[in-house]
């Protein structure tokens, strides 16, 4: 395994790549079509918030096409991070935490936003719980590394990550594709079906003048791991359904209404639902035993992955999105002024074993040790978002952006800890008590912003970039307890400056190097269920040097970054209350380039590579979380320094590679496409190192045949090929160090029919 994870980084390091697309730039406000996976040249992106040329954009960016994603098996948000560079995926249950060149959050529930700004459909998504998220019916995905303070500006410390769905056409097309997976129950998962159904259809309405679409999805994943309790205890095997975990049932529906009233004048409406149910995240086992549960004669645990135990609750996520947008584009002549209006709801329902062990025992002694809890919550949210911008033309030597925004999200989380009541259902029946703790707190929240940014041609080839952005943010939190009247507990409010300066130099056409200043600025947060203080923003200050080039038959972009990163969000979770503080300072610095190469007419290299060998706290004296020993409360408290050590999700080495081969073959088309993701340790969740990301490298393929004049296109693929023990969810409480592990090695037929 050694052998292959380092020939894949010599391989990333002898080539050149960034994905890619061959088109003209459209004008702004206009959705960017995407091409064939496997071309080279020329990429639009919105990453300024105007259409431009890559290599033209100050700012490192991955661009992926629908088509790409698919190839590399990436179907869901949490997947992202398999193409992208610089980027980890970690979840603490289902709650999808990015982390961006070393900027993440481990702060949970309602105001508790990312530092890695996610918009779909130009829409800016808030909850955490909202970027838990399928991607049936993308058309690109852009990730922008570094803060975007000016133009995107909230939250977006580390980056921001645009989501494109398909737009409706005046051309009837469409597509439908069905897919039947095998978890082929490798090591210690067990076999499970994977079986999914999406389509896609456009056409117009009124000729000319009304065009709609409409997209759907559906998955069903029988569930490839093991509840143990029924098979060591059989006694008890009648209280559970199935012992079957890691099961999933998700759908989505998008529906698209485009309006072209006039030649200037552009409307488009869209309307969304998505639901998803799991127990994918809620369940766990405890890393090296290190649960309260241990202490008991009765526990029982899972120690090797995809192999869980669990007495109360039954685990289980649920997350409900849907909402709508009314985005208008009209052409003034000397710009195009946009407004975006839209109103998303989000509905989170989570149980969690926090102990992640059966042990009846220890769920009798609770109200005594508060060490083993089952936590049950509710996270709604609803949000509204409305964004003005006016894009101008080209005049003279200079081009700008000027607008403004506004978020209000009132969010909140009830919970009940050990509700038992009727019992501790399914597992311990005969532990009967009323709650320990029944609390709620709601988090009202209120964003406001203006920005602008201007390019300036000094002289021919060199252009000047300065932006500045204001927002002001205001949280409101109230909690009650066990039923009492709510009570108000923080205020706070905060602004901020935020300023953009750069410099790009044209070498050649296609050829730039650039220098860029920046500000980020993350909004402070408030404690859940409990009363404290609030916690101040966040900032960072960066500095990014780069070189592009998009030449016909490859691309590169190069390019080498420092970060001034102060006042981090640090979260401690008790068990029963999310208690977050700030953690001091950090630095951040590395290297990073990606690209493209067409090798031969039929064969064509992306790779790409993010090197930080400065990743770590300046100063942190009082961190705090939990480890060994255990005692009767669980793991113990721990409070340390640890000044110079490794930040969290902040791997030394991340890398992609991806080949895309075509052939003709007697009767059609044959395409290959490998891929391989790697990335070096980490630590996932503390800064103690209790848990620890090792190594890893995840293998995907797909082999595709489309006889010729069809529109069918049958494929056969794999992910996880290696069959790597990851994880996907971590969290280190009182109650256990617990780990959930990411999907084992899955083959699997998919049909496509395009028309």
């Amino acid at each position: 395994m050694r052998h292959l994870y380092l020939s894949g980084v010599a391989m990333l390091c002898a080539s050149a790549a960034a994905p890619a697309w061959a088109q003209d730039a459209p004008p702004p406000g206009t959705p960017v079509a995407a091409a064939a996976p496997s071309a080279v040249g020329e990429v639009t992106v919105t990453a300024q918030r105007r259409a431009e040329r890559q290599e033209d954009v100050p700012i490192s960016i991955t661009v992926q096409t629908g088509a790409q994603l698919e190839a590399a098996g990436v179907d869901n948000l949490r997947d992202l991070a398999l193409v992208t560079p610089g980027l980890t995926l970690q979840a603490q249950g289902n709650f999808v935490q990015p982390a961006l060149r070393g900027i993440t959050t481990l702060v949970t529930g309602p105001g508790s936003d990312n530092p890695i700004a996610l918009y779909i459909d130009g829409v800016y998504e808030g909850t955490q719980a909202g970027a838990s998220i399928d991607l049936p019916d993308i058309d690109r995905i852009e990730v922008s590394k570094g803060p975007q303070g000016t133009l995107f500006g909230r939250n977006a410390t580390g980056g921001a990550i645009q989501i494109f769905t398909r737009s409706p056409s005046f051309e009837t097309t469409g597509s439908v594709s069905a897919t039947a997976g095998l978890y082929d129950g490798a090591g210690t998962s067990r076999s499970s079906y994977d079986l999914g159904v999406k389509g896609f259809i456009s056409g117009p309405l009124v000729a000319d003048k009304v065009a709609a679409s409409f997209s759907f999805a559906y998955r069903n994943v029988d569930g490839y791991s093991r509840n143990i309790v029924p098979g060591v205890l059989p006694a008890v095997g009648n209280n559970y359904d199935s012992d079957r975990m890691d099961w999933l049932r998700s759908y989505t529906l998008r529906g698209k209404l485009l309006f072209t009233p006039s030649d200037r004048v552009t409307i488009l409406a869209t309307a969304y639902y998505m639901q998803r149910s799991t127990d994918h995240g809620s369940v766990g086992l405890p890393s090296d035993g290190l649960t309260a549960a241990s202490l008991y004669p009765d526990a029982i645990f899972g120690t090797r992955p995809w192999q869980y135990a669990y007495d109360a609750p039954d685990p289980l996520t649920k997350i409900q999105n849907y909402g709508g947008s009314l985005k208008i584009d009209i052409d003034t002549g000397i710009g195009t002024f946009t407004s975006t209006s839209a109103y998303t709801l989000s509905r989170y329902q989570e149980r969690v074993d926090v102990d992640a062990a059966y042990s009846p025992q220890c769920l009798a002694a609770a109200p005594f040790t508060f060490a083993c809890l089952a936590f049950k919550d509710e996270q709604p949210n609803d949000n509204f978002f409305q964004d003005f911008l006016f894009t101008s033309e080209r005049m003279g030597r200079m081009t700008f952006l000027v607008g403004g925004n506004v978020f209000i999200s009132n969010g909140k989380i009830p919970a009940w800890i050990n509700d038992f009541t009727n019992g501790a259902l399914p597992g311990a029946p005969q532990v009967v008590y009323p709650p320990l703790l029944i609390a709620t707190t709601k988090v009202k929240t209120k964003a406001y912003g203006i920005f602008a940014q201007g390019d300036y041609e000094v002289v021919d080839g060199l252009t000047l970039t300065a932006g500045v952005r204001y927002s002001y943010e205001r949280k409101t939190g109230f909690v009650t307890f066990f039923g009492a009247p709510y009570f108000e507990f923080a205020d706070p409010h905060w602004d901020s400056v935020t300023p953009r300066v750069g410099i790009r130099y044209e070498i050649s056409d296609r050829t730039n190097v650039y220098a860029t200043f920046s500000k980020g600025f993350k909004s402070g947060i408030l404690p859940i269920l409990t009363v404290g203080p609030a916690v101040n923003p966040e900032t960072v200050t960066a500095y990014e040097v780069g070189f592009k080039t998009a030449q016909a038959h490859y691309s590169l972009n190069l390019a080498g970054f420092y970060y001034d990163y102060k006042n981090l969000q640090i979260q401690s979770f008790t068990g029963t209350a999310i208690i977050p503080t700030n953690a001091a300072s950090a630095r951040i610095y590395g290297l990073e380039f990606d690209g493209t190469a067409q090798l031969t007419e039929g064969l064509s290299v992306r790779a790409g590579l993010t090197w930080m060998p400065k990743a770590d706290f300046t100063d942190f004296p009082n961190a705090a979380g939990f480890g060994p020993p255990i005692g009767l409360g669980g793991l113990g408290a721990i409070i340390g320094d640890v000044s110079g050590d490794r930040l969290m999700r902040a791997p030394k080495i991340s890398a992609v590679l991806s080949l895309n081969y075509v052939a003709s073959v007697p009767g059609g088309e044959l395409t290959v496409a490998p891929s391989l993701y790697y990335t070096s340790k980490y630590l996932p969740y503390d800064p103690f190192g209790v848990l620890v990301q090792g190594g890893y490298a995840r293998v995907a393929a797909e082999i595709s045949y489309q006889p010729d004049g069809s529109n069918w296109r049958f494929s056969l693929w794999g992910r996880n090929l290696t069959n790597t023990k990851s994880y996907s969810s971590t969290t280190i409480s009182a109650g256990a160090a617990r780990v959930s592990y990411e999907e084992p090695r899955e083959i699997g037929l998919t049909i496509d029919y395009d028309f």
